[in-house]
């Protein structure tokens, strides 16, 4: 009998994985915003699950995974002349952002466990 607890806690733990992931990519742009020729990297995945869940009624999270790529949006960086992409303004901005929704997934993931310990606890007595 399933009660969809696993759909929602295979969600969170996705969504905290890519979060960290971007963490990294985005620690790896500002790292490197000085380097002549480098492009922005970006995280992929919400658009991508986004897709998937509303062309079907796919809930197996674990088989979206993040991709990293070469950021090919204009507006995602600025082309700088010594060719590098890296719009340091943006990557803060990502940064915090990307922080704020770690925190959400967490504090999310975080209640999910408090019900089920609620919910077992409840049962025994």
């Amino acid at each position: 009998m399933s009660v969809g607890v696993d759909k929602t806690f295979g969600l969170l733990e996705n969504m905290l994985d890519v979060s960290a992931l971007r963490h990294k990519v985005v620690a790896n742009n500002i790292a490197n915003v000085n380097t002549p020729g480098y492009k922005k990297m970006v995280v992929n995945f919400e658009e991508e699950l986004e897709k998937a869940v509303e062309n079907s009624s796919q809930t197996n999270f674990k088989k979206f995974q993040p991709k990293v790529i070469i950021s090919e949006d204009v507006a995602d960086g600025t082309l700088r002349n010594d060719g590098n992409t890296v719009d340091m303004e943006k990557e803060v901005a990502t940064l915090l952002k990307n922080t704020g929704s770690y925190k959400i997934y967490s504090q999310l993931l975080a209640k999910k466990f408090d019900l089920v310990k609620a919910a077992i606890d409840g049962s025994k007595g």
